[in-house]
């Protein structure tokens, strides 16, 4: 039986096992990584995916999708493709990533010349509850078990095999910069119970490598202009092509001191060579570079510690590799970061080394549920995880009461008994929101809208006067579960809502009905759709 570990990046993704004792990365068609990138090719029955993909982008922008991992936080993003040779028209990112995941999958058959058992998936740190929800979605669309999610900086640590060291290391900072995301997680290394435990984290997901890209591009969309009086920005396609040209000329600024930036014709029109040097690329990307080491700052603040207080630093990520960063990683810190395993193939080898370690048929058991008690082998690799940002429950008044604060420990439940009631005489429905993020209310802060549920059943009585009780719960993977249900009709006795149904006809009934669920297409419906890919 064999699991594999998936690093689902925004750029690229990778698989890795364990084979024997030694770490593998997996060969998909020839290649050890693989761009996250669909193209859906018109008047063909089956998507192309992967690093053919990617050739395409620029000849196809309109029906080639890439960074879907930067809205799988987004509920309501859709891709449209507009040709009558897809069953589906509209899609969601987590079916997306599905094809994504499919050609990883059938990469990794081909190598271990059967299909695994099941799949540990890395997400970043951050990663909110939806998202985090979305990639497990992607995972079971792509036809795999999802034995668990496991965040990028925990897959690094296992990597890196830092608990096996001799060295006193206790505290790690993981400075993870891909091509889409960033995040800077904080990780205690409990050598004596085996066990890397994240406690904070901090990031952005719209920080990355694409970032970078961009910003380059712009600046060379401008020394264009002021040489032929042409704004290439104003054209979509020729701006990608620019953007594809600006991401060779930062992977050569890493390498040497200038790059040529030579287009003759086909972006603006004219024959155009630009000189850049690396100064120049560094200024123009000063404030990405900048805005990942203030994330670092309070990632640090947040622990009540100092850059001292760090054992090691380990860059993750292919965009560690720009000497800009890695020189203001090392300024913050003080010390010379990490890089002894590739940035590229980190989080993936680490994810490779976890699968091994749990047992699939015990990791199934739980399909969904709380699987924090779950044993591993007799290897021992044991995770943990943070919430990335607040949870909390609208009130009428649009505050927002929060329930679970960001950085506690996964799994996670809080059950707040009796805090809530109504606001109208007789009420006997309420809609509960819960939202994650930062922010006093619904209007003024950062938040995104997480599950939303109505209470039935509530007893009729003046306003105030029911006493209802609200329950949040986050697996170890960070996925959310949410109850309620109203005292005053209970009884002193709290009853689980998961067992709510077992109470008799003329008794107090509680009944929740998520919004929405019953025009969702199941599993099975929804992968059937899915085109085949080549």
């Amino acid at each position: 039986m064999t699991s594999i570990g998936i690093d689902l990046g925004t750029t690229n993704s990778a698989a890795s096992t364990l084979i024997g004792d030694r770490e593998e990365i997996l060969d998909i068609e020839g290649d050890r990584t693989i761009r996250s990138v669909v193209s859906f090719e018109p008047g063909d029955d089956e998507v192309l995916v992967g690093n053919m993909a990617a050739d395409l982008m620029e000849r196809n922008p309109d029906v080639t999708v890439s960074s879907i991992k930067r809205h799988m936080v987004d509920d309501d993003y859709t891709v449209s493709i507009d040709d009558d040779s897809y069953e589906m028209t509209e899609y969601a990112p987590e079916e997306i990533s599905a094809l994504v995941l499919k050609k990883v999958l059938a990469g990794a058959e081909g190598s271990l010349g059967e299909a695994p058992d099941g799949a540990v998936i890395t997400v970043p740190a951050d990663f909110p509850e939806n998202a985090r929800a979305a990639t497990r979605r992607a995972g079971e669309l792509a036809g795999v078990d999802v034995l668990r999610l496991l965040s990028e900086p925990s897959a690094a640590c296992v990597a890196y095999g830092l608990r096996d060291r001799d060295e006193d290391i206790e505290r790690v900072a993981v400075y993870d910069l891909g091509g889409g995301t960033f995040d800077i997680s904080l990780v205690d290394v409990a050598h004596e119970d085996k066990f890397y435990d994240v406690v904070a984290t901090e990031g952005e997901q719209e920080l990355g490598g694409d970032d970078f890209d961009e910003a380059l591009a712009e600046w060379i969309a401008e020394q264009i202009e002021d040489e032929t009086g042409v704004d290439v920005t104003d054209d979509p396609g020729a701006f990608l092509q620019l953007k594809g040209k600006a991401k060779n000329i930062k992977e050569q600024l890493s390498a040497r001191n200038s790059a040529t930036f030579r287009d003759p014709g086909t972006i603006s029109g004219e024959n155009v060579d630009i000189e850049i040097t690396r100064e120049q690329f560094e200024e123009v990307t000063e404030h990405l570079v900048d805005r990942t080491i203030e994330f670092s700052e309070t990632a640090i603040e947040s622990q009540d510690m100092t850059p001292d207080d760090v054992d090691t630093v380990l860059l993750v990520g292919g965009s560690t590799k720009i000497p800009a960063v890695k020189e203001a990683v090392e300024e913050f810190f003080g010390q010379e970061p990490s890089q002894e395993v590739n940035p590229d193939e980190a989080v993936a080898i680490g994810a490779g080394v976890f699968a091994d370690s749990i047992d699939p048929k015990k990791a199934l058991e739980g399909d969904g549920e709380d699987r924090s008690e779950l044993p591993s082998d007799s290897e021992g690799i044991d995770v943990g995880d943070v919430v990335p940002d607040d949870l909390g429950i609208e009130l009428a008044s649009g505050k927002i009461d929060t329930i679970i604060e960001s950085n506690a420990n996964l799994p996670t439940m809080e059950r707040r008994e009796r805090e809530y009631t109504t606001v109208e005489d007789n009420q006997t429905r309420a809609l509960i929101k819960l939202y994650q993020g930062e922010g006093d209310t619904v209007d003024d802060g950062d938040l995104e809208l997480k599950t939303e549920f109505v209470l039935e059943n509530i007893r009729e009585a003046p306003a105030n006067e029911p006493e209802i009780t609200v329950q949040v719960k986050l697996d170890e993977d960070g996925v959310l579960s949410a109850h309620a249900w109203d005292e005053s009709v209970v009884g002193s006795d709290v009853i689980d809502p998961e067992d709510a149904d077992e109470v008799a006809d003329g008794e107090a009934h509680i009944d929740m009905t998520p919004s929405g669920d019953e025009e969702k297409l199941s599993v099975e419906e929804i992968r059937a759709l899915l085109p085949s890919i080549a």
